[in-house]
């Protein structure tokens, strides 16, 4: 017993000081002691110089091969990708091309139609009115605007220490509370509405399709801002004691989302776009036919 201790004692002094050399002189002894034979000078044999050129080319061959296959295929989705996004935004810019053609033609219509009705005064302004009341002429007026607004994260508490200055957080708003605000200020006496600048008419409508709001199949984007043409005051006033200025201002501290509604002295509404109404036709009955004796 007294023996095995004497051994114990002797191998911890042992094994430590490898622990410490191990931690304060991590180089391998042999590679020391090879260096000292040459003196510490640079291995003097013939193909050491070559061997390291070929290893470089070597890797810097792989290296290309690897790169070109990699961007062999990349170039085919990155071609499908940039044709698409140019036929997206060529349909975008012939439409916007259209739609200004449209409205210069719709434009040049009225100002010979009022020239037509010059003398039927009545008939002029219930033409104007029924005009306004489809949003086919642009409008200015005094009215109110209302700012709904998706919740966002603040910088500083944004997670993973982001530096974003605004994160959303989800669509907490969707079409539905467009909706309401719409309807609201109808109801309150709004004589015209754009949502961000859409004229609304009566067939308009307010959806939700993925992550976007559409009016009239045109996405927006946060915040949603709903102008409205009429008495600013009266709206104003209706729209504060309302059930749906009431729910918002809840949610304002309940979810973070953006509220605020504002009166003007002038709102400009720009007009709509052309829409072609459909109707439906009772089918004509077919023409009877001689059927033929078949044996």
């Amino acid at each position: 017993m007294p023996r095995s201790d004497t051994a114990t004692s002797t191998r911890e002094p042992h094994v430590a000081k490898l622990l410490v050399d191990l931690v304060m002189d991590p180089r391998d002894p042999g590679y020391e002691a090879a260096a000292a034979r040459r003196g510490g000078k640079p291995s003097d044999r013939w193909y050491d110089r070559p061997a390291v050129v070929l290893g470089c080319l070597a890797i810097g061959f792989t290296l290309a091969v690897a790169y070109a296959h990699t961007h062999r295929a990349a170039p085919e989705e990155a071609k499908v990708h940039s044709a698409l996004v140019s036929r997206v935004r060529g349909a975008d810019k012939t439409g916007d091309s259209l739609a200004a053609q449209a409205q210069t033609l719709s434009n040049q219509l009225n100002t010979l139609r009022d020239a037509a009705l010059h003398g039927s005064s009545s008939l002029v302004r219930g033409l104007n009115t029924a005009l306004i009341e489809a949003g086919q002429v642009a409008v200015s007026g005094p009215g109110i605007t209302v700012e709904l607004k998706q919740p966002v994260i603040a910088p500083s508490t944004a997670p993973n220490g982001s530096r974003a200055d605004n994160i959303n957080v989800g669509n907490v708003l969707t079409d539905r509370d467009v909706r309401s605000v719409v309807n609201e200020l109808w109801a309150d006496g709004a004589q015209a509405i754009a949502v961000n600048g859409i004229r609304l008419t009566p067939t308009s409508a307010i959806r939700f399709a993925g992550d976007a709001v559409l009016v009239d199949f045109q996405p927006i984007d946060s915040p949603y801002t709903i102008s409205a043409i009429g008495n600013a005051d009266d709206m104003a006033t209706a729209f504060a004691q309302s059930d749906v200025a009431s729910r918002y201002q809840t949610l304002v501290s309940a979810r973070g989302i953006g509220f605020s509604f504002d009166e003007h002295s002038k709102i400009d509404l720009p007009a709509s776009p052309p829409t072609t109404l459909r109707y439906a036709r009772i089918p004509t009955p077919p023409t009877p036919t001689s059927s033929g004796v078949h044996k």
